[in-house]
């Protein structure tokens, strides 16, 4: 576990994801992946590897941009408002955001 995780998870904040949210995040990324840019091994790659809910925020760039190059932008702007709903309150910085 990363310090800045700990130090969020003592104060009750804790930033990482549970291991369903991150599960759940996860297999929408990758069944996105599969569906509609099979061929891109190394978006595979990274989101397989992806550790925690901040890494595959992260990644969200990286599957928008081969959505667009496999299906154009309306399709994969659709695809990641729906994964962006599924982070819905574990954004990285989410919980300083939410302490102003």
């Amino acid at each position: 576990m990363r310090i800045r995780n700990s130090f969020w998870a003592m104060l009750g904040q804790d930033i990482s994801g549970s291991p369903d949210t991150l599960s759940q995040v996860h297999r929408a990324m990758l069944a996105l992946v599969e569906e509609y840019c099979p061929d891109n091994a190394e978006l595979r790659h990274k989101l397989t590897f992806a550790t925690d809910i901040d890494a595959l925020w992260y990644l969200r760039s990286n599957l928008m941009a081969a959505l667009v190059a496999s299906q154009g932008e309306t399709v994969a702007r659709d695809c990641i408002s729906r994964i962006t709903l599924l982070f819905q309150g574990r954004q990285p910085g989410g919980a300083l955001r939410g302490q102003s």
